[in-house]
């Protein structure tokens, strides 16, 4: 078997925890059991289901204790070991309630600072078990600090998602040889309708450019909405859709004209699936991506893909290829959307090569089979 650990409920909403179903899904589909082990849920509570048993592990102090001391005493690496062994005492092996019984691996998803991983990795050495990391490491702003570091030298693969993230920790201090480069397949659902989205938000055949992420500065947010304005003066008939978390600027928003965009909030994965099929153009001018999972998403309804400044993004993203680069600098930003609204054959073609892309190099089975690779587990196919 394999245990799939993380801080969260794996049921919960998150790119990270669509990763962990998605994995257990396609390792059920061969054959191969597994459970997942988790420390907290969020307020709003599951809103997915999981095909493996969940188990929540309770630590022998309380949460909100425990991470208060860790966050204090992690800046201070003379103190690492100290933290090492208060996370194994904290979450024992009595703390799985027997799950680990008949388990392989244990495989944890996050970082150093998700210190319930320290843990992981010691039950994993006392049992013999092979013990794997998917930390999604935002280089140079997440996961990759020195407790992270010490974390990933512990484990006997460490999955990286661009080449970039693989060099940069091989530059701090983890063994090349634990380091394994490994994409991600499309996430989202495959039975998109863009006509009946097109058709609720009245948008007919014009032309539609799609946001999806975080409402923030990292993904971009504020630099396409100063962006479009600029957008509008050669395209006025163009439509910004939105969809994520965060806070939806209502200043910058006031200096569009209300026809000109459309706001579904927080969409659910039916209407997430809709609009990749509804848009022309997917925009996340992101500086931060430890991967980009939504281009890989957009790319698989045949959209062309404007990112940011990520490296892993643009290691992705091949310049006038598979998408555009663009910085958030609101002109800049602007003549990249412009390029491709105002030349659709050129836009259809970027789209199609994107597809390609994504079924030649980012499907489950290639996912899978670097996991079992890392795992030492043959393959029942």
């Amino acid at each position: 078997m394999t245990g799939i650990l993380s801080i969260n409920d794996p049921s919960q909403t998150g790119g990270l925890a669509s990763y962990q179903r998605q994995l257990a899904d396609a390792l059920s589909a061969l054959g191969l059991p597994g459970w997942f082990g988790f420390v907290q849920t969020n307020a709003c509570g599951p809103t997915h289901d999981v095909s493996w048993k969940k188990t929540k592990l309770s630590s022998k102090l309380p949460w909100h204790i425990l991470r208060r001391i860790f966050y204090k005493l992690a800046p201070r690496p003379a103190l690492h070991g100290a933290l090492e062994s208060l996370a194994g005492n904290a979450w024992s092996e009595s703390s799985f309630q027997g799950a680990i019984s008949g388990t392989g691996q244990l495989h944890f998803v996050g970082t150093g600072w998700d210190f319930m991983g320290l843990a992981a990795a010691r039950l994993a050495k006392k049992k013999g078990m092979r013990f794997t990391i998917w930390p999604a490491v935002h280089p140079g702003d997440w996961g990759d600090d020195r407790i992270d570091v010490r974390f990933y030298r512990q484990a006997d693969a460490v999955f990286c998602q661009s080449d970039y993230e693989r060099n940069h920790l091989a530059k701090l201090g983890v063994p090349e040889s634990k380091l394994i480069r490994c994409g991600l397949p499309p996430m989202c659902r495959t039975d998109g309708d863009g006509p009946r989205l097109r058709a609720k938000l009245n948008l007919a055949d014009r032309p539609t450019v799609l946001f999806l992420g975080r409402r923030d500065v990292g993904k971009g947010y504020p630099a396409l909405l100063e962006a479009w304005p600029l957008v509008l003066q050669q395209c006025p008939d163009a439509v910004l859709l939105l969809a994520g978390p965060g806070d939806a600027d209502q200043a910058r928003l006031a200096q569009i004209p209300s026809k000109n965009i459309r706001d579904l909030g927080c969409p659910s994965e039916q209407e997430k699936a809709d609009a990749y099929a509804a848009c022309d153009i997917f925009a996340l001018p992101s500086a931060h991506e430890s991967f980009g999972i939504v281009y890989v998403e957009a790319w698989s309804y045949g959209k062309p893909v404007i990112c940011g400044t990520a490296p892993a993004s643009r290691e992705l993203v091949e310049n006038g290829v598979t998408g555009v680069w663009a910085d958030q600098q609101p002109q800049q930003l602007a003549a990249s959307l412009l390029r491709l609204l105002m030349h659709p054959t050129g836009r259809l073609a970027m789209g199609q090569a994107g597809f390609a892309h994504q079924q030649r190099h980012y499907t489950t089975a290639q996912t899978v089979a670097c996991h079992l690779k890392a795992w030492n587990i043959a393959s029942p196919n």
